[in-house]
């Protein structure tokens, strides 16, 4: 009896439908099979772009500390203290000329680093004018009549 018992299961076991599909093969990536293609496009034109921009900061970058390596040696220091000095200086002498008292200097012109800077004393009023190499064009008039210590 035992026997029929096992025989019996073993047919239910091995009596059941087999059922199967056909294989088909579908490719993951858009490129071959077309779905999602214009995103999986755009993915790789945004990686390509972010990275050429990071080149570019990182060289502009470098070329900026580059720069400022150059101010910051002893040399451009001292040259660039020298220069303050010196258009200091400069302003002095021409503040002197147009704001001493009276036989002052009334106009006058002289060229300085390509440009020309020329100044007329009108009344209580200056009117300087700056002419760069360029051909730019800077007019300041002061009035020395409203400040007590600049009387004429």
């Amino acid at each position: 009896m035992k026997a029929k018992h096992l025989l019996g299961m073993a047919v239910i076991v091995y009596s059941t439908t087999a059922s199967a599909s056909e294989i088909v093969h579908q490719f993951n990536s858009p490129s071959f099979s077309g779905i999602g293609y214009s995103s999986h496009v755009m993915t790789i034109y945004n990686m390509e772009l972010a990275r050429k921009l990071a080149i570019a900061a990182e060289k502009k970058a470098e070329q900026l500390k580059a720069e400022q390596d150059a101010k910051n040696t002893t040399m451009a220091r001292f040259v660039s203290n020298l220069e303050s000095r010196v258009y200091n200086e400069l302003a002095r002498q021409i503040t002197e000329k147009l704001f001493q008292g009276t036989g002052t200097q009334v106009q006058g012109t002289f060229a300085f680093n390509g440009g020309t800077i020329s100044y007329v004393k009108t009344g209580n009023l200056i009117t300087i004018t700056i002419t760069d190499a360029n051909g730019n064009i800077t007019t300041m008039t002061v009035p020395i009549g409203d400040f007590g210590w600049l009387q004429p």
